[in-house]
């Protein structure tokens, strides 16, 4: 059983252990774990969102001609978000930039070329961003929460050692940096995202039948709580991307979209207020 791999209790601990990245071989293929969630979390994506089209009686020719092109955007704009903060190492290995899959891609890469499709697509077909922004908003925490599971099996991105925590991940000594080679244990930080993804999913996915009247608010709202679960995560990641050696891409960008979020938030707010105070 592939969960008594996984899980080891030894109380008061709860030990996770990644049984490998390879999930199966197909016509002398490995298929890897990785792959398997972000087929399904697109295939969820895909599904959920599908049926909020027709509950509200969104164009569904829109949405299937938008669900390729934020597919294929978000997948270019993650890698190359991702080039650009190793610039150094993909300087001296152009070749590589287009592997994707050797690893390497950003979650908030591929928000932005996501957001980049939705526009041009809106601009051109002459119809409101805010109302795709909004419906793919609500599953792409979902579809996160399901993908971090990727980074369980393939050991990696996990956060500091986790000395005296009730969960804790063991990683191998092959996967481990080497400021942290003599540790063992270390923060599941995949898990607390994908457990906060989770919620982020609900409450939005509950929310969105109230919010759908106000555009954008359910976007922002997105933006706003998945950017803060980064924000504070990063403080205990080891792996984090930089911008000017120091300072993490993730705290940065996260607090960049948690302004811009409480701003337009806020505005939106304040715009009820006056219609209804001129009512």
């Amino acid at each position: 059983m592939i969960l008594n791999k996984i899980f080891s209790f030894s109380p008061p601990l709860l030990t996770l252990i990644s049984p490998g990245s390879a999930a199966f071989s197909l016509c002398g293929w490995t298929v890897k774990w990785y792959g398997v969630f972000i087929a399904v979390s697109f295939l969820l994506y895909y599904f959920i969102t599908e049926k909020l089209v027709k509950k509200h009686n969104i164009s569904e020719v829109h949405f299937n001609n938008l669900i390729f092109f934020v597919l294929v955007s978000g997948i270019i704009f993650a890698r190359l978000y991702y080039v650009v903060l190793n610039r150094a190492y993909f300087t001296e290995h152009l070749n590589e930039i287009p592997m994707i899959w050797l690893g390497g891609q950003t979650i908030h890469g591929g928000i932005f070329g996501a957001v980049i499709a939705i526009f041009l697509y809106s601009k051109i077909k002459n119809i409101s961003p805010f109302i795709f922004l909004d419906l793919f908003s609500i599953v792409v925490p979902l579809g996160q929460s399901i993908g971090r599971w990727g980074n369980f099996f393939n050991n990696e991105a996990f956060g500091k050692p986790a000395i005296s925590s009730f969960i804790r991940l063991y990683i191998p000594e092959e996967y481990r940096p080497l400021k942290y080679i003599n540790q063992g244990y270390f923060h599941p930080v995949f898990l607390y995202e994908s457990v906060l993804d989770l919620l982020i999913f609900i409450i939005l996915y509950k929310k969105y039948n109230k919010w759908r009247k106000t555009e954008g608010k359910t976007f922002w709202t997105y933006l706003l709580f998945y950017s803060t679960v980064r924000f504070f995560l990063e403080f205990i990641r080891i792996d984090s991307l930089y911008i000017f050696d120091h300072l993490a891409s993730g705290h940065v960008i996260s607090f960049i979209l948690i302004v811009i979020a409480v701003l337009m938030i806020s505005w939106d707010d304040k715009l009820k207020y006056l219609y209804k105070r001129r009512k």
